[in-house]
């Protein structure tokens, strides 16, 4: 089974799904267990695609990782 990274960025748990997708967790909310997640970002074409959870059917895009994990702070 291959492991995956994952990371902290802006407060958020990142894990890499695949090369081009990940999972996005709050880290600030955490409390016993794993984190909450938030949403996933998939990179399409150079542009990174946003899913919020609780949010279904919208999608938002963004040039930039960082600027699409900023949305998923919010």
């Amino acid at each position: 089974m291959k492991t995956h990274p994952v990371f902290l960025r802006q407060g958020l748990e990142v894990a890499e799904i695949s090369d081009h997708e990940w999972r996005v967790s709050d880290a600030r909310v955490a409390e016993v267990g794993a984190p909450p997640v938030v949403g996933f970002v998939l990179q399409l074409d150079g542009m990174f695609e946003v899913t919020q959870i609780g949010r279904p059917g919208r999608r938002t895009y963004f040039r930039s990782f960082d600027a699409a994990l900023g949305e998923l702070r919010s």
